[in-house]
């Protein structure tokens, strides 16, 4: 008989896709958004100051967003870019009263002439004042947009979303994730008794009349996909959090009025969260900006320091955990401090998020109940396109989930393959300490792990991040004696993963080393001839396949002198 990996029954096959599957055809706006041109390589951001007003009625934003930069060459123009519902009003030079600049507009991107020559490294601003409608999110938060909602109080609720589309949907920046501001700072002005909660720490508000403004400061660098804001009817719980190294960390959350006692308990398990992924990473990255939740008009998303919950206070996760709060939060490590400068490298950020899942289950619980979480995501990989996605294309197809849930499976793998669990939470770790606050691709983890292991790993990421396809393990037991057995789907140089095979009749278990090429195993003729085999397919992400004609492949093979 045949056992793939499964617990209590329940069988979590693994399958491969029988046709090609493409990238989509990209559309102009697409590509110049995602392209890193020279209008916008020949600058560095190091500040935006946001200040817009909010109008719930109309569902309209306006107001001013200055960019500071610097060049990093001599530039005399440059790109932003601003979504075409938006109506730019103008772009003044080093101040709102500055130079008025000529630009012109193409889809998203805005092509500057700026009012003098800028030399390389000198520091210059411009200032951008914009109104209109921003799209609204058709399902946020997979497809980015503006969220324009009402609670059961009938109260506006609000908020935006954009990790896919890019925050330029909604304010004006260099929306590219190559470049993050090393700080924010932010003024949301919103008409009635609606409280504004944005990235960073609360620097106060005003009260104009029938409006008020709220102001926040982010004090770490921030990709421009995780500036965001909330409104609402909010009422603030706070505690604290005391971290591995003894500091403390200010938490306050954010939720709708009726809903504060259940959050207060029920928000609690933060502590446990940040404990073990620290534990797991280092220290959380924002100890000044401090930690907050903010209740959400859609599911959830990991705006810095200001996560996005809207799981409705439920204890998903086995009816332990909630499934939100353990996945945002364990974003603050990898897709916020640790950040890819293109997102078709962001199975990093949600494939080691996704793993980081289940190694909360294992730190907290058992191993076994990581390895379940584990296997039901399994079944939902698709395996139709490379982790690895096209560059310069901002490509993140939120209906393939395959960053998320193979990204998990082929860390899972590689942790079994290195087999040293001491070294793998180090490399997990080495990765972390020395890519946060800065941006990295595949090539950095890649070589990360050579230089912890001291082996050229290239074969194993070959195969899971730039093939489609993952490894069929073809196998058949022949006469109760006789095991023959081969990869299908990879690559020759495929050779070093291990798999283990257990024998029913005889208790006898065997390690190989599956090539492209059929191999045959002799069981020694004095045990017990056997009746069956199990595989290791919980450790590492395979396929089983059974094959009859195996006998005859490794027959010719063997005859030829091969």
């Amino acid at each position: 008989m045949l056992s793939s990996c499964g617990l209590f029954g329940i069988h979590f096959k693994v399958h491969n896709p029988r046709r090609t599957h493409h990238h989509p055809t990209f559309s102009k706006e697409t590509i110049l958004l995602g392209e890193l041109s020279s209008l916008r390589a020949n600058f560095d951001v190091y500040f935006y100051d946001l200040d817009i007003a909010i109008d719930p009625i109309n569902k309209s934003l306006s107001g001013w967003v200055g960019t500071s930069a610097r060049a990093v060459q001599d530039i005399d123009s440059i790109q932003l870019d601003l979504d075409q519902p938006l109506a730019l009003q103008e772009i003044r030079m080093d101040t709102r009263e500055g130079e008025k600049l000529q630009y012109r507009r193409v889809e998203r991107a805005v092509y500057i002439k700026l009012g003098r020559k800028i030399k390389q490294g000198e520091l210059f601003s411009l200032h951008v004042k914009y109104q209109g409608k921003p799209v609204v999110a058709r399902k946020p938060p997979w497809a980015g947009g503006s969220v324009w909602k009402k609670d059961k109080q009938d109260n506006h609720w609000l908020g935006v979303v954009c990790e896919v589309d890019g925050s330029s949907l909604w304010f004006p920046c260099k929306d590219h994730t190559s470049d993050e501001a090393d700080s924010v700072h932010t003024r949301f002005t919103i008409p009635g008794e609606l409280v504004v909660v944005s990235n960073g720490t609360f620097a106060g508000s005003e009260k104009n009349g029938n409006n008020s403004s709220y102001k926040w400061h982010v004090h770490y660098p921030i990709n421009t996909y995780n500036i965001t804001f909330y409104a609402g009817d909010f009422v603030r719980i706070t505690d604290s959090y005391t971290g591995i190294t003894g500091k403390t960390l200010k938490m306050e959350h954010y939720v709708l009025r009726p809903n504060a006692a259940i959050a207060a308990g029920h928000f609690k398990q933060v502590k446990d969260i940040i404990r073990i992924y620290e534990q797991l990473y280092g220290e959380y990255p924002w100890y000044k900006d401090g930690y907050r939740l903010v209740e959400s008009p859609y599911m959830g998303q990991e705006h810095q320091t200001a996560i996005a919950y809207g799981n409705r206070f439920r204890n998903d996760l086995s009816g332990k955990d909630d499934y939100i709060i353990l996945h945002e939060t364990g974003h603050e490590w990898f897709g916020n401090a640790v950040t890819v400068a293109d997102l078709a490298d962001v199975w990093i950020q949600e494939g080691i998020t996704t793993y980081g899942e289940a190694l909360y289950l294992e730190k907290k619980y058992s191993y076994e109940e990581a390895q379940w979480h584990l296997l039901t995501y399994r079944w939902t990989i698709k395996n139709k396109l490379p982790l690895v996605g096209p560059k310069g294309r901002r490509y993140f197809d939120y209906k393939d989930g395959d960053v998320y849930t193979k990204g998990a499976w082929m860390l899972h793998s590689l942790r079994n393959e290195i087999d040293n669990d001491s070294l793998f939470f180090r490399i997990l770790k080495t990765f972390y300490q020395e890519n946060k606050l800065k941006l990295c691709d595949s090539k950095t983890f890649i070589e990360t792990v050579n230089r912890l292991t001291g082996e050229d790993h290239q074969w194993f990421f070959d195969q899971y991040l730039y093939r489609s396809k993952v490894p069929f393990l073809e196998y058949y037991l022949a006469d109760g004696h006789t095991f023959y057995y081969k990869w299908r789907e990879t690559d020759p140089s495929f050779t070093k993963l291990r798999v283990r095979v257990k024998m029913e009749g005889n208790g006898r278990d065997f390690w190989v080393y599956p090539s492209s090429k059929v191999q045959r195993l002799k069981i020694p003729a004095q045990l017990p001839a056997c009746t069956g085999v199990h595989f290791s397919d919980d450790r590492s992400l395979y396929g089983l396949d059974k094959k009859k004609k195996l006998v005859k492949q490794h027959k010719r093979l063997y005859n030829s002198g091969n």
